[in-house]
């Protein structure tokens, strides 16, 4: 056989390899004389097929190339690209693992195959037997982490994060005080719950219960964040859970809770939504001795609607602190499994991931995926197998961790922090738990899952499992550590409730600080000064109608340009392009920023403004105002994508973040701004009233509405 079709025996060919012995099958002369040959060797030889399943396919059965023909590569390519399938991720055991895929692979090894000493490729180990290898990349594949990111297209991406999970190291025992740390994270989520379940008896809280381990899951963020300098995390989230990230998480006082769940309001403060609506801001001192900034955004009930939102408001933060890669501020977006599959401002706001003028370096993505959204099940709310499947198709590596295991949702966290920092890619961890109580807790679920709802009833909490875990490890732990903790918890948020009542806390709304502790939410009493020196109004349209001389734009351009310089002296009218590039520099020679953006903005959808120029014969691009002085601010004018509902979101996100900034959203159309509706009523004209949040967002809507 020569050496190229002899490549095809190793890797992940098994597809190929199977379709040409399928055509010798059926004809035989259908292929070259060496596979011919080649597979009439098969085809006299015995093989023992072990513990067969019956899974394998006919042919694969009846002739499986040897070991030291196919080599190791395909069979762990198996475990990289399909182990996922065959991974223990649902706590409640409804959905089990599928070996079908691993099975067919390890049910052609004989016993003399698993005894062979192979390279295993395995950091720490070196050579080992292949069984001992199988053994390993079980525990890395099949256990209750399974990891998508076998289609990532980047070679090194792919590579770097399989090294990382096939070492000793990435599976190796945590320490005392990482489980401990994981118990006490995990206990308070659950015992908050419970605790308000007891104090506020028929209340909706939109209870965490059965995802108690994103409490964790934060909690190694927030610290890794600290381990990798991070500056701020910004969160965003729906209702479900979100007191319990607040109080654990954020560390808001619970007294604060406790107040808007009694409804005690301020004198001064005044607002129009629930509790699980609000936001909250707060600094953390991490282990590594770094501060890291926490941010939860304020939310209305429209899931998904706050992404974009988050995204923008985390760029405009980079762009302040001329955090150009994004490795010091990071977007954290959590969803509902329904939601992500279901609402499509998910899959705009993922497109925005690699595109100039949105990225952020990466957003931490977590799924809380309760199996159900309200009394949906997934076959009836999404045609893919998991409800992150969407995101394959953005190059997103996937992790999917099983609820009831928060030492390996510790491991993932590691390893996506550090993809995300080195790759300034999205990551995403899927985390398959389950919602213990209804939809809220006046809901019951069991009317239309009953069969599901009996398994949870008698499913441990994920504390309780974690607990009998440590418990079981009793060279290491000992009651005392357990007891020390949840008594620490109870007694803290006891003590936290009784300490409301005695000094009458009342609902406070977190906003109006940072950099809006400047501007008031009172009328001006004069109109501001406008006023440019006669030199500034020069040193503006000199920009705007002198290009470098090695600079070659369209010919029609340059009349363009020629024309504007009779407008600034008064030949011809000022026509409404150049009146806006004017006013735009006006504002920049002031020392204020612009940013600009949607579909077609650099031209202008009516070719009017050509804020951006374009060289004819290389294609480089020229910002004009980008050239008025030194002092000036920056401007920067963006093409967005085909998208209104998360560019507009995104936009006034960043519209919080950079109040000394003019930024601007346009419609391509006026009209197209319908399909950002939700953005519009959600957060543009009603933030100030719900949230006392506001905001400095211009938003153009050309050619009328139509």
């Amino acid at each position: 056989m020569n050496s190229e079709n002899s490549m095809l025996l190793y890797g992940d060919n098994t597809l190929l390899l199977e379709g040409l012995y399928e055509e010798y099958s059926k004809n035989p002369s259908s292929v070259s004389e060496d596979w011919r040959k080649f597979f009439s060797e098969l085809d006299s030889q015995k093989y023992t097929n072990g513990k067969s399943t019956g899974l394998v396919s006919p042919s694969i059965e009846k002739s499986p190339p040897p070991l030291h023909e196919m080599g190791i590569l395909n069979l762990q390519n198996a475990y990289r690209r399909q182990g996922h399938l065959a991974a223990n991720l649902d706590p409640l055991g409804i959905n089990k693992p599928n070996r079908k895929f691993i099975d067919q692979k390890l049910n052609n090894l004989t016993e003399i195959d698993l005894n062979t000493v192979v390279e295993s490729g395995i950091g720490g180990v070196g050579k080992a037997k292949l069984k001992e290898v199988i053994d390993w990349f079980e525990k890395f594949y099949c256990s209750t982490i399974g990891s998508e990111h076998y289609y990532l297209v980047n070679d090194e991406e792919r590579e770097w994060l399989q090294s990382k999970m096939e070492s000793t190291e990435y599976v190796k025992d945590l320490t005392k005080g990482e489980k401990l740390r994981l118990f006490e994270k995990v206990f308070q989520a659950e015992y908050f719950e419970e605790f308000l379940a007891k104090k506020f008896v028929g209340k909706k809280r939109f209870s965490l219960e059965g995802g108690e381990t994103l409490i964790p899951i934060l909690d190694t963020i927030v610290e890794e964040a600290g381990k990798h300098d991070m500056n701020q995390l910004v969160i965003g989230m729906a209702h479900r859970g979100r007191l319990n990230v607040l109080v654990n998480i954020i560390e808001k006082p619970a007294g604060l809770i406790f107040a808007e769940f009694e409804e005690k309001t301020g004198e001064d403060e005044h607002y129009a939504d629930v509790k699980y609506h609000l936001g909250y801001h707060n600094t953390k001192m991490t282990k590594a001795k770094k501060e890291v900034k926490l941010s939860l955004g304020f939310n209305p009930s429209h899931l998904e609607a706050v992404n974009p939102v988050i995204t923008g408001n985390v760029r405009a933060k980079q762009a302040i602190e001329k955090d150009k890669l994004g490795v010091k501020y990071m977007p954290i977006l959590i969803h509902g499994d329904a939601a992500f599959a279901g609402q499509g401002v998910v899959a705009e706001t993922l497109n925005l991931m690699n595109i100039e003028g949105y990225t952020t370096g990466g957003t931490f993505h977590i799924v809380i995926n309760n199996q159900i959204g309200f009394t949906t099940l997934p076959n009836e709310s999404r045609s893919t197998l998991y409800a992150t499947d969407l995101a394959k198709g953005f190059q997103i590596p996937i992790f999917h961790v099983n609820g009831d295991d928060p030492e390996a949702a510790l491991r993932v966290v590691k390893l996506c922090l550090e993809y995300r920092q080195k790759f300034h890619k999205d990551v995403i961890i899927d985390l398959i738990c389950y919602r213990r109580l209804g939809h809220n807790e006046t809901d019951e679920p069991a009317f239309t899952q009953p069969l599901m709802y009996d398994i949870i009833k008698n499913h441990k909490s994920t504390s309780k499992i974690y607990e009998a875990r440590l418990a079981a490890q009793q060279s290491e732990f000992v009651q005392e550590d357990i007891d020390f903790i949840k008594n620490g918890v109870k007694k803290g948020l006891e003590d936290s409730f009784q300490r409301a009542k005695e000094r009458d806390i009342r609902m406070q709304v977190d906003t109006m600080k940072g950099l809006w502790s400047n501007y008031s939410k009172e009328p001006l009493d004069s109109e501001p000064a406008t006023k440019l020196l006669s030199n500034q109004m020069e040193a503006i349209v000199r920009a705007l109608t002198e290009i470098p001389k090695d600079f070659h734009p369209n010919p029609k351009l340059i009349r363009l340009i020629e024309n504007r310089k009779k407008m600034a002296i008064g030949e011809i009218p000022i026509d409404w392009g150049f009146a806006e590039l004017l006013s735009f520099g006006s504002i920049l020679e002031n020392g204020f920023r612009i940013r600009l953006s949607g579909q077609d903005a650099q031209r202008g959808t009516f070719s009017h403004r050509h804020a951006i120029l374009v060289d004819s014969n290389n294609g480089k691009k020229y910002s004009p105002l980008c050239h008025i002085s030194e002092k000036q601010g920056n401007f920067e004018v963006i093409n967005s994508s085909l998208s209104e509902y998360a560019v507009l979101g995104y936009e006034y996100g960043y519209s919080l973040s950079d109040p000394n900034a003019l930024v601007i959203w346009e419609a391509q159309f006026g009209d197209f701004a319908n399909t950002a509706q939700v953005i519009f009523d959600q957060f543009i004209s009603s933030s100030e009233i719900k949230w006392q949040k506001m905001s400095g967002l211009v938003v153009l809507l050309p050619h009328g509405y139509e």
